[in-house]
């Protein structure tokens, strides 16, 4: 029966949700005309839901929830570790507001120390899953040496939290040749199992390796693809069903809670990580040298990058500037898109003063 489902299903399209309840918008007890009079506590107008977004480096995280958002808001690129501290990105629609907590990729103190990664890169995905209402766990699919299992430091986090809701996305599923691949996957990942009851018509997980850990209480499993934006409208329906009666945490017209000098340092170190080889952008430091917003929202930066020596930033720069304008021009684009408004940004290398 699942298998069926699953081909009829990506025949049409390249994202399938599995449904284990029906929620409806607004429960029967907070409707306007039902029958128990509201209480003070609950008598709200407005519903609120914060989910943590948690994965393994370079998953998809950031851009999965920028195209959610329809907004450049996390920094992302092709490398790892783009994602350097928890940023929230907010999406309102309606009465209903989705609080989303990006985090860094899971990572150990030895990708911490080869990275030069901050100290709170470990911390951040820990401390923030006691705030939220729910837990999102992005997968990689097409990385074929992880995609088969749930790494255990994902698996140790949803263990501490699970009495919250949880949900699986297969990421990057456009790019995976075999569709019956997803169906293995499934399995493997969730233990044959869907808020921890077995998957009707389907035969006992043979689990002939032990390593090989899934989580068994997904309430929801997705598959899309963050990049192209196919499935995300099923996940965006999901989270909005989930919302809770409550006030929000943020006016209508706010959509992070960083500020602009720090989505404009974040772009700068992501456009580093993608127009640079190797580990050379992790040790390079962008900094805001000059901010200025106009009247009608246009804004003007120069932001310095501190390089370790001339050669590096002979090398950032590339053959008579070239690289470094190509890097300018992507940064500004990211950042018009980001902000919505026109951004004349100039990055400055800022090699060692010389002795």
């Amino acid at each position: 029966m699942l298998l069926k489902i699953f081909k009829n299903t990506l025949v049409k399209s390249n994202a399938v949700v599995f449904q284990t309840r029906f929620c409806a918008s607004t429960p029967t007890s907070l409707c306007k005309d039902a029958q128990t009079p509201l209480t003070p506590e609950y008598d709200f107008e407005t519903r609120l839901l914060k989910v943590a977004v948690i994965g393994m480096p370079n998953a998809g995280k950031s851009t999965f929830i920028n195209n959610l958002m329809d907004r450049k808001v996390c920094a992302s690129s092709a490398k790892v570790h783009t994602t350097r501290g928890k940023a929230m990105a907010v999406f309102t629609e309606d009465s209903s507001q989705i609080v989303f907590i990006d985090t860094p990729g899971l990572v150990n103190d030895k990708e911490q120390k080869r990275y030069n990664l901050e100290k709170s890169f470990i911390k951040d995905s820990k401390s923030m899953l006691h705030q939220v209402d729910v837990i999102g766990v992005i997968h990689d699919v097409t990385n074929i040496w992880t995609r088969e299992r749930l790494d255990i430091k994902i698996i140790k986090l949803l263990e501490m939290h699970k009495k919250k809701s949880s949900f699986l996305i297969f990421n990057k599923v456009d790019a995976l040749k075999s569709k019956r691949k997803l169906l293995y996957l499934t399995r493997q990942l969730t233990e044959n199992c869907i808020d921890g009851k077995p998957i009707p018509s389907t035969k006992p997980l043979k689990k002939l390796d032990p390593e090989n850990k899934g989580w068994p209480y997904f309430q929801e499993i997705f598959m899309v693809s963050a990049l192209k934006g196919d499935g995300l409208s099923k996940v965006k329906d999901y989270l909005i069903s989930q919302a809770k009666p409550s006030k929000w945490m943020f006016p209508e017209e706010v959509w992070t809670d960083q500020s602009a000098e720090t989505i404009i340092k974040n772009t700068v170190q992501a456009t580093l990580l993608d127009f640079l080889q190797q580990e050379i952008p992790y040790n390079l430091k962008p900094a805001i040298e000059y901010f200025d917003v106009s009247e009608t929202g246009a804004i003007t930066t120069v932001v310095l990058v501190d390089c370790p020596s001339q050669r590096i930033a002979n090398l950032v720069a590339g053959a008579s500037d070239g690289r470094l304008r190509q890097m300018m021009a992507s940064v500004q684009q990211d950042l018009q898109d980001t902000f919505r408004n026109h951004v004349k940004i100039n990055i400055v290398l800022k090699p060692p003063l010389q002795k």
